[in-house]
């Protein structure tokens, strides 16, 4: 069968379709950049926030519908889940948009994460940097997995004064992050030898660190060393921000505080050796969902009509906006 799954996260809209016959194989991939966090006021989603997320929903829906979809979920991860107007998020979203949310606890995030990646190398670690939450899994050891209630959102609200940390706020990332590690027990710093890098955060850094090393090819591996290089070239550099548009504009806010947690990470666990793996929370969630695992809210595709183009005007003044921020 062929299955759907839109993922709502903090930078972006992604489509993935797969088909499911025991094994799971992509199809097609889309996505929509779209930072929520220009659309937040007060710990809320705004009105004008839902309503950008609406018309990428309906887009995607329709390219699954397009290339063959028969069953098509929508999820969350805590992009959504910590606006404190969820629940309205949620009904305005099916209103406007006709999909069925599926908001999804970090427990949860990280088993899709864990399911995902059922076949990872022995002594390695899953490491997903997201905007609201970090997830670390253990695959091939004890097949658990575990979060930080806390992500490169938070982190930057937290230790950032401007848009990137300075050298003394990436210190105390580092130390918060380490510490917060230390107290969620989970593995032992020194057993991993590889980490495996999920979502799109940390594709983002991968792609940054070919780009600074001149490295070809669609398998980047990262080590360490050259990581903390680049980590304190974009803390100190005037040239950072060329650098975030050049390779990932709509992380701009995060980015550099991304890198330095995902170091802090690395460091604490001793790994030298990191590479991107090609699936995660959707890949995760579709196995899920199609082995019986999971129960999830199904959003219809019959009859739907093309998403609305926004109005020039608007997006102009939006635009405007942003810039100004």
């Amino acid at each position: 069968m062929r299955y759907a799954v839109i993922d709502i996260s903090a930078s972006s809209l992604s489509l993935l379709v797969a088909d499911i016959n025991g094994e799971l194989k992509v199809q097609f991939t889309d996505r929509e950049t779209l930072s929520v966090l220009h659309y937040a006021e007060e710990g809320k989603l705004t009105e004008r926030g839902i309503r950008k997320i609406a018309e990428g929903l309906k887009r995607l829906k329709n390219v699954a519908v397009k290339y063959g979809a028969e069953k098509c979920y929508v999820i969350s991860t805590a992009s959504v889940r910590n606006f404190k107007n969820y629940e309205e998020v949620e009904t305005a979203l099916k209103d406007l948009a006709g999909v069925e949310l599926n908001l999804l606890s970090g427990e949860e995030e990280a088993f899709c994460d864990l399911t995902a990646n059922s076949g990872a190398p022995e002594k390695s670690l899953l490491v997903d940097i997201g905007g609201g939450s970090i997830e670390v899994c253990d695959p091939a050891g004890t097949g658990s997995s575990a979060f930080l209630d806390f992500g490169t959102i938070g982190l930057k609200r937290k230790f950032v004064r401007h848009t990137h940390p300075s050298e003394e706020e990436a210190v105390r990332i580092r130390r918060h992050v380490k510490k917060s590690l230390a107290k969620l027990g989970f593995g032992t710093p020194g057993e991993y030898e590889l980490a495996l890098l999920l979502g799109p955060v940390d594709h983002a850094i991968a792609e940054m660190y070919a780009d600074r090393y001149g490295i070809k090819g669609e398998s980047v591996e990262l080590e360490y060393d050259k990581l903390k290089k680049l980590r304190n070239f974009l803390l100190s550099s005037s040239k950072r921000s060329l650098l975030i548009v050049k390779i990932a504009p709509e992380r701009m806010d995060t980015f550099v505080t991304s890198v330095v947690a995902l170091c802090a990470v690395l460091k604490y666990y001793g790994i030298e050796r990191a590479v991107r793996s090609p699936y995660g929370v959707k890949e995760g969630y579709l196995l899920l969902v199609a082995k019986g695992g999971r129960e999830g809210r199904e959003t219809p595709l019959g009859n739907i009509k093309p998403a609305a183009p926004a109005d020039d005007k608007t997006e102009q003044n939006e635009q405007q906006e942003q810039d100004h921020e």
